[in-house]
């Protein structure tokens, strides 16, 4: 039969079919020419009609074994299974349907290779991140990695034990604050050393199921790194305002000492003394600035009229302001506000700003006021705005690089953020956010 390998179904049926009907209706024609017996044309017939289903039957053959297998096929895919393939079983009719399923599963083999390549790289990276990583569904670890069993001080996997069992074996205040799933850094001193911890907790669905996310991070070297650059530059600080001030101070003083046994140059010696103690004023001033960082008092907080702080701002800076607020007060220490948007003007009128293009802002958003200051300045680089909040830190030949940390400090006790962008065509603005309180609350609080 290999005359009509590989065609289709439709031929071999027609090529078949007519060869037997013909022959069917001859022999019928024959029988009755030669007067056989109703009987005998009624078992011609039967006989007929078997081998006619049987050819049939040998004839699809080949057709139900590739439908079958598509089949089983389509359920081992559904099955995740992608390792059966089909072989040709002939028929044109099948050809195509058959090559579909071959070229589908070959596809979906190499995407699971890719996959379970992508997987094994996940896994390997998260198993040797130092970033300590534990999944739960609410009550039992389900996923964590090397870092986590550190943390914890288990040799073996956590899969499988209770989380609030886990929790007991971290420091108190870590514990507590994984409990209560806060979000935040979590410091707390051992062994003499103050460990600090940034603490990520992420509540998700996991296949229809609720999970949540525990992510530790140890900044303790980091924050001592940090620590020490700081008092360096602290240090290098102080040196240079020290030295600045107490080198024309010494010179000066031999100075003084040399009109002294020269009675015809007093008359310099005055304005030598009136040199020594501007030097002095100086001196005495920078170290006051330093003091007053750290002895920041907590915020005296108060209601606030906006409309006669926002004119009040106005008067004291005399530059352009914009008041958009809904609520008539807010809720803030008045005169620590007052000093950061100080801090905050002298920074955008000293950027190199033209004059008129120094401005401010207090818009309120919900159930927060946002205060703005800007500028058209040069801005700052992106290496700039990530160190700007920190203490010390200044761009400037003559800062004392606590300005912005003065001003964070404030903000961060009142519950808000500062945030520094640059502007679109230039320039920076600087923000940050106060709660309000609408006139009922004012009411309640008053009665």
């Amino acid at each position: 039969m290999n005359w009509i390998t590989n065609k289709s179904l439709y031929r071999r049926l027609l090529l078949g079919l007519l060869p037997y009907l013909a022959g069917v209706v001859w022999l019928l024609v024959w029988q009755v020419k030669t007067g056989h017996s109703a009987w005998q044309l009624v078992l011609s017939g039967a006989v007929a009609v078997v081998v006619l289903a049987v050819w049939l039957k040998w004839l699809l053959s080949p057709f139900s074994r590739s439908a079958l297998a598509i089949k089983h096929g389509l359920l081992a895919l559904k099955d995740a299974d992608f390792s059966i393939s089909i072989h040709n079983q002939r028929y044109l009719e099948m050809l195509e349907l058959v090559d579909a399923y071959n070229q589908l599963t070959q596809v979906l083999r190499a995407e699971r290779m890719t996959l379970n390549q992508r997987e094994l790289l996940l896994d390997k990276v998260i198993q040797h991140a130092p970033l300590a990583m534990v999944l739960t569904d609410k009550q039992y670890v389900v996923f964590s990695n090397t870092a986590s069993r550190e943390l914890f001080g288990l040799s073996s996997k956590l899969e499988g034990w209770r989380f609030t069992e886990l929790v007991e074996r971290l420091p108190t205040a870590l514990a507590s604050a994984s409990r209560e799933c806060q979000s935040g850094l979590v410091s707390y001193v051992q062994d003499d050393l103050t460990q600090v911890y940034q603490l990520h907790c992420q509540p998700f669905h996991l296949h229809g199921k609720s999970h949540q996310l525990y992510l530790y991070q140890n900044l303790s070297r980091e924050m001592s790194r940090k620590e020490n650059e700081m008092w360096k530059r602290l240090i290098r600080l102080i040196s240079h305002e020290l030295n600045n001030s107490l080198a024309p101070i010494q010179s000066l003083t031999k100075s003084a000492r040399a009109i002294l046994q020269q009675p015809e140059h007093l008359a310099m010696l005055e304005e030598i003394l009136d040199t020594i103690s501007r030097r002095s004023a100086h001196l005495h001033q920078f170290i006051e600035r330093y003091s007053n960082y750290s002895r920041l008092p907590p915020p005296s907080k108060r209601e606030v009229v906006i409309s006669e702080f926002f004119q009040h701002l106005c008067t004291l800076f005399a530059i352009q302001g914009e008041l958009d607020s809904v609520s008539q007060h807010a809720w803030f220490d008045p005169a620590q506000i007052e000093q950061v948007m100080v801090n905050l003007v002298k920074n955008a009128q000293e950027s190199g700003s033209d004059a008129q293009e120094v401005g401010f802002e207090l818009r309120q958003h919900g159930q927060h006021l946002s205060f703005m200051v800007y500028d058209r300045g040069a801005g700052m680089t992106e290496s700039q705005l990530s160190q700007a909040l920190l203490p010390f830190y200044t761009t400037k030949s003559t800062g004392s690089g606590i300005g912005l940390t003065l001003c964070n400090e404030i903000i961060s006790a009142h519950q808000g953020k500062l945030r520094l962008y640059n502007r679109d065509h230039g320039g920076l603005c600087v923000s940050f956010t106060l709660p309000v309180r609408s006139a009922a609350q004012v009411n309640d609080r008053q009665n």
